[in-house]
């Protein structure tokens, strides 16, 4: 993880936020951690992540597993 200073990241906001869309980049003052910057694309990955996490739990399959199921089904039908 990238480390900047809250000083650094406000004079160079383009880098901070270029920097923050590879990796998070942790955020200090007084060299103490105060932040952490992420992607909105890392945001994502993990909310579409937490929705799937939740889906299996309650009981969804998946779209190979889906496919699959619609077609025994569609088999016993003949």
């Amino acid at each position: 993880m990238k480390k900047m200073s809250a000083a650094e990241a406000k004079t160079r906001f383009g880098e901070f936020l270029d920097m923050a869309q590879r990796e998070p980049v942790l955020v200090t003052k007084k060299n103490r951690p105060v932040g952490v910057m992420f992607s909105i694309r890392d945001i994502m990955d993990t909310m579409w992540a937490e929705e799937a996490r939740k889906a299996m739990d309650e009981g969804f399959v998946g779209k190979d597993e889906s496919a699959k199921l619609i077609a025994a089904l569609l088999d016993a039908r003949d």
